[in-house]
């Protein structure tokens, strides 16, 4: 049962490390040493932007994890934060696959499809896909940044979503964020996990 906690202890560790490297009730000679994810095997890293917050659904197959923005909730959304977690490989093989089929359904559903491939190769020693898309339909317009890591053990997928097609800036902060999200394990010294740090990043809300 561990591995489908360890996401949300990472949710409620980025606070208390802020506070604590910033010096704020820590025993000085403590302030130097860096703090690290308190997960224990194979996980997705990342930070709970401030004011959002998190909304989960377990299977048998996955833990998907949806952070909204204060205001928001999962039944009536403007933007989200979606963090899966396959509790396996899923059969796939390289996490370009990933975006090969989920471009494949686009092109078909979408009455304007675009993407932009940003990264991919090797992140902490991990495969790892990253893109961004717009599908325009006659209703809607979803536009989304994804990374697939293919794990040793789980598959990995993070994405920022909005119902609207965000400015260029919008875009930029999130692809920044989004390069810090990462799959690290502590049990190995070619995924080793890195000292948490404050995220920074606030919501838009409502």
């Amino acid at each position: 049962m561990r591995k489908i906690y360890a996401i949300i202890i990472v949710f409620f560790v980025g606070s208390q490390a802020a506070l604590a490297q910033m010096g704020g009730g820590v025993n000085p000679a403590d302030r130097a040493a860096p703090i690290f994810p308190d997960v224990d095997g194979e996980t997705m890293i990342f930070d709970v932007p401030e004011r959002w917050y998190p909304f989960n659904r377990r299977t048998d197959d996955m833990v998907d994890t949806y952070v909204f923005p204060a205001g928001q909730e999962p039944e009536d959304w403007e933007e989200t934060l979606r963090q899966q977690t396959f509790l396996s490989r899923a059969g796939v093989t390289e996490p370009r696959q990933v975006f090969d089929l989920r471009s494949q359904n686009n092109q078909s559903t979408c009455s304007r499809y675009d993407t932009e491939v940003l990264g991919d190769g090797l992140e902490n020693g991990y495969p790892m896909f990253y893109w961004r898309q717009v599908c325009e339909t006659e209703s809607e317009i979803v536009s989304s940044l994804n990374k697939v890591v293919l794990g040793v053990e789980q598959l990995y997928i993070i994405s920022k979503v909005w119902k609207e097609e965000p400015r260029d800036r919008e875009w930029t902060r999130w692809e920044e964020y989004l390069e810090t999200v990462y799959v690290c394990d502590p049990r190995t010294a070619e995924h080793r996990c890195r000292p948490v740090r404050p995220a920074g990043m606030g919501g838009r809300g409502r």
